[in-house]
């Protein structure tokens, strides 16, 4: 019986409230998020983002992401389910299907919560010093993007 009582995948651009979502909706003590943001933070907690190792950040994110997963569905004990969280910005399909896929071919039920956010809010309270034009063309690509039907998609206003 595996231990993962669902995956939730985050999307939305910089600033738009995806971490404060998951941090107001999950449970902390049954809840693992997994972050490329967590690649760019030192052991004491501090974030130094680099842009050259953003493709590192992703990739280590998958790989933690698939290990935990794997985990947990290879585990005998018989204790509380937990939740696995994604949360990055999963702008396009492509992002997110790695996971979604992981989830399905599991049988762990899967949704994307998508936050809904006006860019200029957005951009004012990104903590990661993303450009203003980058948070428009990424809520372009997330307009654009259309996901594929049969996906779970919870859409959330992100509050202003």
């Amino acid at each position: 019986m595996s231990r993962v009582k669902q995956v939730i995948i985050t999307s939305g651009i910089p600033g738009s409230g995806k971490s404060t979502w998951v941090r107001t909706n999950t449970n902390p003590y049954m809840t693992e998020v997994f972050s490329a943001d967590s690649f760019f933070c030192n052991q004491d907690g501090q974030y130094h983002f680099d842009p050259a190792r953003l493709s590192e950040a992703h990739s280590s994110c998958l790989k933690n992401f698939t290990e935990r997963l794997l985990h947990f569905m290879n585990s005998t004990e018989d204790s509380c389910k937990i939740t696995l969280v994604v949360d990055n910005t999963n702008t396009s399909a492509w992002e997110i299907a790695p996971y979604y896929s992981l989830a399905q071919a599991f049988g762990v039920p899967v949704k994307i919560v998508r936050i809904v956010a006006n860019t200029d809010t957005a951009y004012s309270r990104n903590i990661h010093g993303v450009q203003k034009d980058k948070i428009e063309k990424m809520a372009d690509r997330i307009e654009e993007n259309t996901l594929p039907p049969f996906w779970n998609i919870e859409e959330v206003q992100a509050g202003e």
